[in-house]
């Protein structure tokens, strides 16, 4: 348990470091960072090693977590696609690719969903 957890915390440090490398390249020259998702990656497993002792036991707190997690996440993201249906409508004067406008909404959506199983674990 616990070496799986300083595997988790080793693993998002490196992405982290892989993440402000890569997007900050991307933003000096002025480019949509092309890598959001190691930052996603990097929130996961910071959360995940938080998670590891409250995830593996298979008891009711643990299917409680992640239900009220993915149920709270269901939400999460119809309001994010409102925000960016909104933000980026036809009238508007941003425009934004379709891939990087996806790229947006998966890290979104992956961090929101360790974001919130962490704030369950500790509520519950």
């Amino acid at each position: 348990m616990k070496q799986t957890k300083i595997g988790y915390i080793i693993l998002g440090c490196i992405f982290g470091v892989l993440a402000l490398f890569m997007n900050g390249v991307s933003i000096s020259v002025n480019k949509f960072p092309s890598s959001l998702m190691l930052i996603a990656i990097c929130i996961m497993c910071f959360c995940l090693s938080y998670l590891v002792q409250h995830l593996t036991a298979k008891d009711e707190r643990a299917k409680k977590i992640r239900e009220r997690s993915i149920y709270v996440n269901y939400f999460i993201l119809i309001a994010v696609v409102l925000l960016l249906m909104i933000v980026f409508n036809p009238i508007s004067n941003l425009h934004i690719e379709a891939y990087n406008l996806l790229s947006i909404m998966m890290t979104v959506y992956i961090s929101s969903v360790f974001l919130t199983m962490v704030y369950y674990a500790k509520k519950y």
